[in-house]
């Protein structure tokens, strides 16, 4: 059985590829000293090293990114992380969270067009490669994502990293 500890809080950054969610992370890191799990880079560092492939190597980074959040939680009380919301298995990993911690649910939405323009633009090596039609079907997956959101970041125009501690207070209650 899992041990409780609602005092932790897990902060799920949920939104399309190029929706700006390891911005957002990165941000809450420097702005409000929340430990951010960048997720792209723990699939990028296990893929050489896993034996699995395709659906099997995607459960198996949920499984990983989960004692990731564990381990993080034994030494702070909050981190967040990115997730699209787009693959099946996302609710599982949430359901054993929230059995666990406090857990809030961020939406960072942009339009699709705008996530098509920034993964063109941005570092491939910092972000697992996919195939056009998998990202656009992970998007539209993503994009319909439909939860009881604590918060939900416009991200159209990259939100600063000033608006984005303000957005955080709030929702923690502080001024």
């Amino acid at each position: 059985m899992a041990t409780e500890n609602k005092t932790k809080i897990v902060i799920a950054l949920i939104g399309p590829k190029g929706a700006g969610k390891t911005h957002t992370g990165q941000a809450l890191e420097n702005e409000c000293g929340i430990k951010f799990l960048n997720v792209e880079k723990m699939g990028l560092e296990n893929i050489p090293k896993s034996q699995l492939s395709g659906n099997d190597l995607i459960i198996e980074g949920f499984q990983l990114e989960e004692v990731a959040i564990d381990r993080i939680l034994s030494l702070e009380n909050a981190v967040s992380f990115e997730n699209t919301g787009a693959h099946e298995y996302f609710y599982v990993v949430l359901e054993r969270l929230r059995s666990k911690y406090k857990v809030l649910l961020v939406n960072v939405s942009t339009p699709l067009e705008t996530c098509y323009d920034r993964i063109k633009k941005r570092d491939t090596k910092a972000h697992i490669a996919v195939s056009d039609e998998l990202l656009k079907s992970i998007n539209e997956k993503a994009a319909r994502v439909s939860l009881n959101w604590d918060l939900v970041i416009d991200n159209s125009k990259l939100v600063s990293n000033s608006d984005l501690k303000k957005m955080f207070s709030k929702l923690f209650g502080n001024k």
